[in-house]
């Protein structure tokens, strides 16, 4: 199941650290570009990166868009830097945000959480409600695979809709219940369900909140780091001992080097700041 492996690696390793990969062409290192085509850029660029943070991290993030916009072939790099990742025995998180109904949402299903897909888990919108969530549930319970819904995002505008009231509550509460209810059959030994939520690092009174109303859930969270969330912000996803949640982070480990003189050494950069996330996230799990 795939919140008992999630959460058996975040103990093994002590991090909740997720490496999300959104590989901005115009930030690879030239010298990676030169005589490269994008899709080679983008993978001398990611596998280096994913070898040499692979001791202080659980998990991959890619984001899909960073790789359909090369076309077929950037989706066939997509493919390669996840067959990578699984291989150096790390889950991997597709950063899709999928979310249609009926046949289209049983092919998307079907497309990233077939059970000999290399994937492990989707992020899914939960805006069509049911008839857009129940066949990614299926199919994650048939392959034991993850969902990750959104429910109350980082980013700036995220309560124009997310907030809104609806009677005694706001929006995204009620897309927690919704989750904690489609997620109630599918909880492993760990405690925790394989249907899980993305909560914003940037909202930590919420957080907290939702993580009173979604006690089974596993958080993904985005925002940490260059988005300006806290370990001490986040500190309200976890329960103690460092389970509950998975913290991303995406630029400020991929483009670390952007700090340095030495852009060669883009690995190395990007090793030390993967090192220096998981050591402060990991001490305020404890």
């Amino acid at each position: 199941m795939f919140s008992d492996t999630l959460t058996n690696i975040v103990l093994e390793k002590k991090s909740p650290l997720c490496l999300g990969l959104d590989p901005y062409y115009s930030r690879i290192p030239e010298h990676l570009k030169k005589n490269a085509s994008p899709e080679e850029a983008i993978l001398k660029f990611l596998v280096p990166i994913i070898d040499a943070c692979s001791e202080h991290i659980v998990c991959v993030k890619p984001q899909l868009a960073f790789f359909e916009i090369f076309g077929s072939a950037g989706f066939a790099a997509f493919e390669k830097v996840c067959m990578f990742a699984k291989a150096r025995g790390l889950l991997v998180i597709v950063d899709g945000k999928r979310g249609d109904i009926g046949s289209t949402a049983e092919a998307y299903a079907e497309a990233y959480l077939g059970k000999n897909r290399p994937y492990d888990a989707l992020t899914v919108n939960p805006y069509l409600g049911s008839d857009g969530i129940l066949p990614f549930v299926k199919k994650c319970v048939e392959n034991e695979k993850g969902l990750f819904i959104l429910t109350k995002t980082s980013n700036p505008s995220a309560g124009e809709f997310q907030d809104l009231p609806v009677g005694d509550e706001l929006v995204h509460e009620n897309i927690a219940h919704a989750v904690a209810r489609w997620g109630m059959d599918d909880t492993g030994l760990s405690g925790f369900s394989s249907i899980g939520a993305v909560v914003g690092a940037t909202y930590p009174d919420e957080m907290e909140i939702l993580r009173r109303e979604m006690p089974s859930q596993i958080f993904l969270v985005p925002g940490y780091g260059v988005q300006g969330a806290t370990a001490e912000d986040i500190s309200g996803a976890f329960y103690k001992g460092g389970t509950g949640a998975i913290i991303n982070s995406s630029r400020g480990i991929l483009f670390a080097f952007e700090d340095y003189e030495n852009p060669e050494k883009f690995a190395e950069h990007s090793q030390k700041a993967a090192q220096e996330a998981q050591e402060e996230l990991w001490a305020v799990t404890q």
